[in-house]
């Protein structure tokens, strides 16, 4: 294990944990039925094997994480890209209006091209619940997702090489938004090989990986802006406000408009997910950069330290 660099300590990790929860979600399982049949005042309703089987990685790894802290080499948060937060906190609101504010940009430009049609959908009360909910996915999404890919995986390949670190992290990143969880489906009897093939079944959408592509250069980009404003200002803070934009952007897009169209087009979004997968997000996307570059001009960043390319 002391040959091993963090980030492949932290992938044998959660390979380890996606093992033990398949290993454990069918007990679980089981003991959550019993307990509905027996003590419905306790648990009133069944839980899907899906959601239990989340629930127990979920769990399961954030335990073990702390408990395995140090065995994984995590030592301080500033290694990880944590520095001080007052230190950040400016670059969390500027990653954050500069995403929220391409969305709003991307909105307009789908507008001006008859594709979305900007009105409130909902309620006022629906909204804010809407918008506070996505405000806060947005914090966990960054926060979470950018320790992992850009201040580990993404940090961790750097240091063997610039572009190893951009094609394989960010690809890596990409990719794995498109692993589903399968069917909500209820055990009913136990099988201890169920968590196997629950974890299997969310392969299946790359048996046919050309509908994907699209899809998957969009993440890819959005990835390889997400790293780059890491390198730039050598901390995730920048990074995570604009992850935190971009998830609160997405999620809330349909709130103020909605779609004139399934189909958006080669230019929004043909295939699934939209929007992420249009031709115009990723000319917006690569304007983001520009300006991530424009906002950090006079820092080192991680540049400073030269990796072997």
């Amino acid at each position: 294990m002391k040959s091993l660099k963090t980030h492949q300590r932290l992938i044998l990790f959660l390979l380890f944990v996606l093992a033990l929860t398949s290993l454990l979600s069918p007990w679980f399982t089981v003991s959550a039925n019993w307990i509905t049949s027996h003590w419905p005042f306790q648990l009133p309703e069944r839980y899907s094997f899906a959601k239990i089987f989340n629930r127990t990685f979920m769990i399961s790894g954030i335990l073990l994480f702390f408990v395995c802290r140090r065995l994984l080499g995590i030592g301080k948060f500033a290694d990880l890209g944590l520095t001080r937060f007052g230190d950040g906190s400016r670059d969390i609101a500027i990653g954050w209006l500069l995403a929220a504010g391409s969305m709003v940009a991307l909105a307009a430009v789908m507008t001006l091209f008859s594709v979305f049609t900007p009105y409130f959908r909902l309620s006022p009360a629906q909204s804010i619940s809407r918008c506070a909910n996505a405000l806060l996915a947005g914090v966990f999404a960054g926060l979470l997702e950018e320790v992992f890919f850009r201040g580990i995986l993404f940090k961790g390949l750097y240091e063997q090489g610039r572009l190893r670190a951009y094609l394989g992290a960010n690809l890596f990143y990409s990719a794995l938004h498109f692993a589903k969880p399968g069917d909500a489906k209820f055990m009913d009897v136990f099988d201890p090989l169920a968590g196997f093939r629950h974890l299997a079944s969310t392969f299946t959408p790359f048996l046919e990986p050309l509908p994907l592509v699209p899809g998957i250069f969009g993440l890819f980009l959005l990835g390889v802006v997400l790293s780059f404003a890491f390198t730039r200002t050598a901390n995730l803070y920048l990074a995570i406000g604009l992850h935190a934009g971009w998830v609160f952007g997405l999620k809330t897009f349909r709130v103020f408009g909605d779609f004139r169209r399934d189909d958006l087009g080669w230019m929004f979004g043909a295939t699934e997910p939209k929007i992420l997968s249009g031709v115009i997000t990723w000319i917006g996307i690569g304007l983001v950069a520009v300006a991530v570059y424009w906002i950090t001009r006079a820092r080192p960043g991680l540049a400073s330290a030269t990796p072997p390319n």
